[in-house]
């Protein structure tokens, strides 16, 4: 299984050390746990980054990083299913963090998959550099990425729930999904 990490580049030699979530924490750990946030695609590394930023900040200083989790490694799942309905709108969530401390403190598996919140049909895969079975993930070098200039010039007159909108948009049609499916579109 591949992951992706999209991180901005003068953090590129830490983007697999787990510092950033220590002294921050996210949805699913805690603030002081040691642990890399990656997604199973890379466009949803971007969608999982741009919910965070302001449209202004969209610069080209950012790099993607492949990782690759052999296919034998033991990996915990979490379903959206076994989630209370609002999950998505809990960020940092005692609730939420304690399923990742959970998956911390058994030291079962190096990997555990979430899905994602910005999109919970795709999912993310957190990683512990402190499991044995880290050392087995082939982190790939660092690949420029350069956020599309489109991005930046709605970024003037826009705003980031219509760029939301539109990077949603963008995501079913790469895919060759229709944004419509479960409901009609205007």
């Amino acid at each position: 299984m591949r992951a992706w990490r999209l991180i901005a580049r003068p953090h590129a030699a830490t983007a697999f050390s787990g510092i950033g979530n220590k002294k921050a924490g996210s949805r699913w750990v805690p603030e002081g746990e040691l642990t890399v946030y990656t997604s199973e695609h890379p466009s949803t590394a971007v969608l999982e980054n741009l919910v965070h930023m302001d449209p202004s900040h969209f610069r080209n200083n950012y790099v993607l990083i492949a990782a690759d989790i052999p296919d034998e490694l033991s990996m915990d799942i979490v379903s959206v299913e076994s989630l209370e309905p609002d999950w998505q709108t809990r960020y940092e969530d005692e609730a939420l963090q304690q399923v990742g401390k959970d998956w911390i403190d058994r030291g079962e598996s190096a990997v555990l998959i979430v899905p994602s919140a910005v999109m919970p049909q795709e999912r993310n895969l957190i990683l512990n550099p402190s499991h044995p079975d880290f050392a087995k993930i082939v982190i790939h070098e660092s690949e420029d990425f350069s956020f599309d200039g489109r991005l930046m010039s709605y970024s003037k007159n826009t705003t980031n729930k219509q760029i939301t909108s539109l990077l949603f948009l963008l995501f079913f049609l790469k895919r060759g999904l229709s944004p419509c499916s479960r409901s009609p579109c205007a």
